[in-house]
């Protein structure tokens, strides 16, 4: 071998290892525990031992409980599993999923978005779930949501109800537009964008709150699932950082190396996120790039309790910030105890949810939102448009499920029916339990 040829030799030695050691390297070089992110080959994640989830997550597609999907589980703040199934429609030339694929979060929202800004918030003395809505929204004074308790709110314990169809407002019986809410073009009088070629009239984000504003509080102290109560939190975030949400949490998102967001349009091309659901009754159109939530679509995308885009990875980032108790990439932005408030069960035993986050269900004879291999201790949440993230510090396990099982519509929800989520779930529990 000669000179010249040694030289290339040893260079290329040289840059193998370097490149070796830059793809085994934490997001961050402190102590502090992160995501093992790592530019690996496919094949290097997808452990046979995990089979059963492959098998698992191809007998949804088949059974057209949704055309793709993606898994994710860590354990210890490494990825051990990465994988994305099917298409984006039941269409088998439709684009496939892969880990890039941007999901509707749906819900998740609820803890990724509104969650973290009222911890961040809450960590730097600026919040208190302990004061009632009329304390932070002085213009709710006199009315029957003065006093309701955030904690109360948060919990889904307030009274409020279930949901406020807003959209079948705008809609005649016949199923055309009532006149005068909708344009097909932006201008003054439109303003808000809700879906491609669709705005809303301005002032109409007032009609909702006016409408929740009017609805009865029932059976309060009483647990009942609700979204209404975080269109007022919206306010209160956006009233204390003097930001809009989707801007707050954009900068806390920066700050930990999260890829997280609304408006996913402003961010990535349109092939690059999976439709939801072929809207025959309000938008009349398939959804895809904007948010599914009616409510949601009606203030413009952004909202407290639906609107978030993401793929698994990122929301594996964010769930392991919490479980580091809030901090990631060598930056802490959340006190422990803020932490442990909002991801603990407030008025147990006839509630199991914490603050913003759902927990497991106590009772064996209530529907447990997880696997019954869930830690007490464990949190998380799940979406409608057929996601979930879940985070159990006791097994420092992580769980992510993403798919679009509303495409082509939301009627049949054979993800839930089937299990698939949980039986998922239970796999990479009963799989780490043999190690």
């Amino acid at each position: 071998m000669s000179i010249f040829s040694k030289s290339i030799f040893v260079g290329l030695i040289i840059l193998f290892f370097s490149f070796t050691k830059s793809i085994n390297t934490k997001l961050d070089k402190s102590k502090t525990k992160s995501i093992k992110v790592e530019n690996l080959n496919k094949n290097h994640l997808q452990n046979s031992k995990f089979y059963k989830v492959d098998s698992i997550a191809i007998s949804g597609i088949k059974e057209k409980a949704y055309p793709g999907c993606q898994i994710l589980a860590m354990k210890n703040g490494e990825i051990i599993y990465q994988k994305s199934f099917g298409n984006y429609t039941y269409d088998e030339n439709s684009k496939k999923v892969d880990n890039e694929t941007i999901y509707d979060l749906a819900s998740i929202t609820k803890i990724a978005s509104s969650s973290l800004a009222l911890m961040t918030l809450r960590s730097e003395n600026k919040f208190d779930y302990k004061k009632t809505l009329g304390f932070y929204l002085p213009y709710l004074n006199g009315t029957n949501k003065e006093h309701l308790i955030i904690e109360e709110i948060l919990s889904h314990q307030a009274g409020l109800k279930a949901w406020i169809p807003f959209h079948l407002k705008t809609i005649e019986k016949n199923g055309a537009y009532k006149f005068g809410y909708f344009s097909n073009k932006k201008n003054e009088y439109f303003p808000t964008l809700v879906a491609k070629d669709l705005y809303v009239a301005k002032g109409y984000n007032d009609t909702i709150y006016q409408s929740i504003i009017n609805s009865k509080i029932e059976k309060a102290g009483h647990y009942l699932y609700s979204d209404l109560g975080y269109y007022f939190i919206q306010q209160i975030i956006e009233s204390i950082a003097q930001k809009k949400i989707n801007e707050y949490v954009k900068e806390i998102y920066k700050k930990t190396g999260i890829e997280l967001t609304y408006l996913p349009l402003n961010v990535v091309p349109l092939d690059q996120i999976a439709p939801t659901e072929q809207d025959q009754v309000f938008r009349k159109q398939l959804i895809q790039g904007y948010v599914h939530d009616p409510g949601a679509a009606l203030l413009g995308g952004v909202s407290c309790h639906a609107g978030l885009f993401g793929n698994a990875l990122n929301l594996g980032k964010l769930m392991q910030f919490f479980l580091n108790n809030g901090q990631l990439n060598g930056v802490k932005l959340i006190d422990n105890n803020v932490v442990r408030e909002f991801t603990s069960r407030h008025f147990s035993p006839n509630n199991r949810r914490g603050l913003c986050f759902d927990k497991p269900e106590q009772n064996e004879k209530k529907i447990n939102p997880v696997t019954s291999e869930c830690s007490s201790q464990s949190f998380g949440h799940s979406g409608f448009t057929g996601t979930i993230a879940w985070a159990d510090p006791k097994n420092k396990l992580i769980f992510v499920f993403l798919c679009n099982r509303v495409y082509p519509n939301a009627d049949d929800n054979k993800l839930l029916t089937l299990g698939i989520r949980g039986k998922i779930h239970k796999e990479f529990y009963q799989v780490l339990k043999k190690e």
